[in-house]
């Protein structure tokens, strides 16, 4: 286990609150003007070099800041060198990155610098490999990368490596491009990446205050077992067969058949047992007390295995049983559920560490929850509301509108709270008031330090720049014209035709009898068309009140066709049938003649159509231009091509 990195300076709460609340500048004056009071100049370097590095994404102006700690402060913990070593490999400066961890990894040999440094320098040596596969403009894609990436892949694709090297090359287009059109500036970047980002490092933070916690001990998984013996119980249970029937005089020359010759029970249970088991012969697994009537269990628990039992007559039945075995009350022994045991211990030792976690949180922090403020803001419910402080963290407000947002965005659906119940906000509360000082944390500990966030946010980092590049270059590209759907409405018309539809009530008979005399109460009394195909209706429409949903011409057949698109509305039709087994009654409620959808109706769909089109066009012009544009250099042998050979001619010279 790691030890956890010690706070490098107890960081003031005012300045804490400019970076949790996202005020980024502010911060960086914050540290520029402890830099100038000379208060800790070290610390403070290194903090400002955080911002940029980690909420801020510069990781140039990050390099040069660690740069100046590292050569003014050479002796010190060999975090400023870590930190170096990483915006370094940020920048894909991959050699110095390397010596950068070299230098940690030697120099400052302490956990878990020691681990992070070796796990980069082997990140860095895949990059700094010799033996290249393809240069993408100046980036050298090695043979090392090729074949983890292929060791990734499924079977069919390990036996294609240029097309999974094609693929790495095209990710590495998009990876450049998004940088040159600044997708981190952009709205998408900016309010896509940080709260997934969020979420990677309190799963960090999670993983080494909680889950480093929670490994069962031998003593407490021994523990669990005395104390819970019961959970490992093998009940009393007989195996065996089983042959019931009905007539005691069949049961018995069934049993004296059985006594001469054990071995058919088998083919006698499926001839003549009435159990659902007769099929597999009588078996029935493993029965234990209870599960038979007490008429059957108190025979089959007393009978010798191997052996027959006397007929048992129950519930107006006649059984016949052979017993195979007979297993007593047992204990599993530790060594058989030592798995299960640890799984168990665990889970109770997780949910033992998040409430300690929590508390230890809670208890040093300044947390104040506005009970006034959530009656005020959830009798108003206005937009004014959004505004209300409801509680505060640490100082920082949690408003309504941020309840609102939190509340708007759990999924699924049910997940989400009535905001109406004043006592579910502040359940709502305290999990924010959790995952805030969680994140705080994160913050003051250096969690982004670390090298399992580290790596997960570089592949996230890329997903997001890549989400954003075609976000700015295809889909805002995207331009409907209306004069443009127009024309395709005019040009597919007939994808929008519509059939001749009508919306009928139906009463289905097996009877022409009672069909005639329901059609001569419908005819006397049509309001009451839906009570009679309640009453008398045999399709699964009678639930509906007779209703079988829109019917459209072709449907049901010509002949259904025939009698019910005649109908006026309101008009019953005659009895008629449309099989040799049923009579039909119809009302016709609603009828569609043929036509065609409007414009109006049918926009959203040619307009989501163009979209598609558009997306797919836009794309591959962007993905031609890219390819056009950048100097690619594939080192990869091409596979020798066979030579065509002539067929031997059966024709003799």
């Amino acid at each position: 286990m790691f030890m956890f990195l010690a706070l490098f300076l107890a960081l003031p709460q005012d300045y804490v609150n400019l970076v949790m609340n996202g005020q980024y500048e502010e911060a960086i004056e914050y540290c520029e003007g402890m830099i100038q009071k000379n208060k800790n100049p070290y610390q403070w370097k290194l903090e400002m070099g955080d911002v940029y590095y980690n909420r801020l994404h510069d990781f140039e102006r990050a390099s040069e800041i660690y740069k100046d700690v590292v050569e003014n402060y050479k002796h010190r913990d060999g975090w400023a060198h870590y930190r170096l070593a990483q915006v370094l490999e940020m920048l894909e400066d991959y050699l110095n990155s390397a010596r950068m961890y070299e230098i940690v990894a030697t120099r400052f040999r302490k956990a878990p610098l020691d681990s992070f440094s070796l796990t980069g320098v082997e990140r860095c040596f895949k990059k700094n490999y010799q033996d290249y596969v393809a240069v993408v403009d100046g980036y050298n894609i090695t043979r090392l990368e090729l074949d983890e990436k292929t060791g990734r892949s499924g079977t069919m694709a390990r036996s294609d490596e240029r097309a999974i090297l094609d693929q790495m090359i095209i990710e590495r287009l998009i990876y450049t491009n998004a940088i040159k059109y600044d997708v981190m500036s952009t709205d998408f970047f900016k309010e896509g990446f940080p709260p997934r980002d969020r979420m990677l490092i309190l799963d960090e933070v999670r993983a080494y205050e909680v889950m480093n916690r929670t490994t069962p001990t031998e003593k407490q998984m021994k523990k669990y077992y005395k104390e819970n013996k019961d959970k490992f119980k093998l009940r009393e249970h007989v195996m065996g067969k089983e042959l019931v029937v009905e007539s005691e005089s069949l049961a018995q020359v069934l049993l004296d058949s059985l006594k001469k010759d054990v071995a058919s029970f088998d083919t006698l249970a499926k001839q003549y047992s009435k159990e659902p088991n007769a099929r597999s012969g009588g078996n029935m697994g493993a029965v234990y007390a209870g599960r038979k009537p007490a008429a059957v269990d108190s025979v089959i628990f007393n009978t010798e295995p191997n052996t027959l039992s006397p007929i048992v007559p129950f519930d107006g039945k006649y059984g016949i049983y052979y017993i195979t075995a007979y297993k007593p009350d047992q204990y599993r022994e530790y060594s058989e559920v030592v798995k299960q045991i640890e799984s168990q211990v665990r889970a109770e030792n997780v949910t033992k560490e998040e409430q300690a976690f929590t508390a230890r949180l809670k208890k040093k922090a300044k947390l104040k929850v506005h009970k006034d403020s959530i009656i005020k803001a959830t009798k108003d419910k206005t937009e004014e509301s959004k505004g209300v402080v409801l509680a505060e963290v640490n100082g920082r407000p949690i408003t309504y509108g941020d309840i609102v947002y939190r509340n708007e965005s759990m999924t699924p659906q049910f997940a989400k709270l009535n905001l109406a119940d004043q006592e579910k906000i502040e359940e709502l509360i305290h999990t924010i008031f959790d995952e805030e000082l969680r994140f705080e944390l994160a913050w003051r500990n250096k969690y982004f330090l670390y090298d399992g966030y580290f790596v997960q946010m570089k592949d996230l980092l890329k997903a997001v720049l890549d989400q954003g590049l075609y976000q700015k270059v295809v889909l805002d590209a995207i331009v409907i014209d209306s004069a443009a759907v127009e024309r395709q409405y005019k040009d597919k018309i007939e994808e929008f035709k519509m059939a001749e539809s009508a919306r009928v009530l139906e009463i289905l008979f097996d009877s022409k009898e009672v069909a005639d005399k329901v059609y001569k109460e419908a005819v006397a009394r049509p309001d009451a068309f839906d009570s009679l195909a309640v009453e008398y209706s045999i399709a699964p429409s009678k639930e509906r009140l007779g209703e079988p949903g829109l019917v459209s011409r072709g449907m049901r057949g010509a002949e259904y066709d025939k009698e019910i698109f005649k109908l006026k509305v309101g008009q019953i039709s005659r009895v008629f049938n449309v099989n040799d087994r049923t009579w039909t009654i119809v009302k016709m409620v609603e009828h569609q003649p043929e036509g065609y959808r409007s414009l109006d109706e049918v926009r959203p769909m040619i307009e989501s159509r163009m979209r598609r089109q558009q997306q797919g066009e836009l794309a591959n012009v962007f993905l031609d231009k890219i390819k056009e544009e950048a100097d690619i250099q594939i080192l990869f042998p091409e596979p020798e091509e066979i030579p065509e050979t002539e067929p031997e001619s059966d024709v003799e010279e």
